[in-house]
């Protein structure tokens, strides 16, 4: 049988799962680290920690963010990454358009993604994938208050709904506490906030790319 059987909408991740996105704030990170020293790091996920419930997630939260980690003498550093990471051409991973296309024989396809909805809308729109999805839900937080009431608004039972995502906090175990089923499809990196021990459960599996799941929920492939 196979896994998710009955399964009817199946929900995709945008950042790192369709497109790149937390490469380029690595980079950015990095570029910073050799001006404001060896602490950088470590001080700005101790301010991004603190200050999530205040700025929630995107660009704009990480520059704030970097604005207090690396001190007002780099400044003008931190808003030229912000805007350069604002303004940064989307990159899709390989064979996201093709999954698409597969899932959506089958399924209703909705993409579930989180942050600055300004910024979502415009990755979007340039990743040339709109048109793919039966409905696109940008959210403040991925949290089980989120996904309740997605699956309420979508008419979806949740165990007739999958979430396909690289972050075993945003995609996973929200979704899994609400009761429907998750595929982790992890990328080479993860934010340091979205990192997680694998949750074990009959409802989650792992696949090593995106375009391994339309067979997944087909039997064609092993959880």
């Amino acid at each position: 049988m196979p896994f998710a059987d009955g399964v009817q909408v199946v929900g995709v991740d945008g950042d790192d799962t369709l497109w790149l996105c937390q490469d380029g704030f690595d980079a950015a990170e990095a570029s910073l680290a050799r001006l404001a020293g060896d602490g950088f790091a470590a001080e700005l996920e101790a301010v991004s920690r603190r200050n999530l419930r205040l700025y929630g997630y995107g660009v704009k939260a990480w520059t704030l963010n970097c604005l207090e980690a690396a001190g007002p003498d780099l400044q003008e550093q931190v808003l030229a990454h912000g805007r350069a990471l604002l303004a940064a051409p989307v990159e899709l991973l390989p064979g996201a358009a093709e999954a698409l296309d597969a899932l959506a024989a089958a399924h209703r396809v909705v993409l579930v993604t989180k942050g600055d909805l300004v910024d979502q809308r415009r990755k979007l729109a340039a990743s040339g994938l709109a048109d793919r999805f039966d409905h696109v839900e940008i959210v403040a937080d991925k949290d089980v208050p989120a996904y309740q009431e997605l699956l309420r608004f979508l008419g979806c039972p949740a165990e007739r709904f999958l979430m396909v995502g690289n972050s075993e906090v945003s995609d996973v175990a929200p979704v899994l506490a609400a009761g429907g089923w998750a595929v982790h499809v992890p990328h080479t990196t993860t934010w340091a906030l979205e990192r997680a021990a694998p949750t074990e459960h009959p409802r989650r599996v792992q696949v090593a790319s995106l375009g391994q799941v339309p067979a997944l929920l087909q039997g064609g492939l092993e959880g």
